[in-house]
């Protein structure tokens, strides 16, 4: 009897998939497709093309999933792809306010307020819309999908001391966008 996909390792998956297993390979789509969606809905806001751009994602991934050489982890190389996509497809788009429409927001968790929950989902969208795009990811890959600076660095191709300093820079001018609404962090 084999052991369950569940309880295999990322690289014993990768491994597998690398080597055609479709199986592995969407145990690591189950994995990791949350994570790669929410992502990108973070970084583009963009709901109509979501989809279209999470499978994106994906077929590069399964395209390049023979040539990983397991220099760094598995969610972190998925990662850098996840953001180099973003990145093209930000390119390809005309430039447009990052808007959120109110009834595209996710429903509140159990025992939360949704309308609590939705207007305070509705304040980060439009805070981040007011980021350039290098502080806004920064501060949604760290701060929001809690990556470490040194991995954000690699991600997004450039020195760890830029990676903190974006950070610090976004951070500031999120509170003062709260601020100067009535809201303290």
């Amino acid at each position: 009897m084999g052991v369950a996909v569940t309880q295999v390792s990322d690289e014993q998956l990768v491994w597998r998939a690398s080597r055609s297993d479709g199986q592995a390979f969407r145990e690591l789509y189950r994995r990791y497709v949350s994570k790669v969606r929410g992502l990108l809905y973070q970084m583009m806001s963009d709901i109509e093309s979501l989809d279209d751009l999470t499978q994106e994602v994906f077929v590069k991934v399964f395209k390049a999933l023979p040539g990983f050489r397991g220099d760094a982890q598995f969610s972190t190389w998925l990662f850098r792809i996840a953001v180099n996509c973003c990145q093209d497809a930000r390119r390809r788009r005309a430039r447009r306010p990052m808007a959120v429409p109110i009834d595209n927001l996710p429903l509140a968790a159990r025992g939360e307020d949704p309308l609590g929950r939705l207007d305070r989902e509705q304040l980060v969208s439009q805070a981040l819309a007011t980021l350039k795009e290098e502080h806004r990811d920064v501060v949604i890959l760290h701060d929001l999908h809690d990556r470490p600076q040194d991995e954000i660095a690699k991600l997004l191709n450039v020195p760890v001391g830029t990676v903190k300093s974006r950070l610090f820079y976004a951070r500031r001018q999120l509170r003062e966008w709260f601020y100067a609404r009535g809201i303290e962090l």
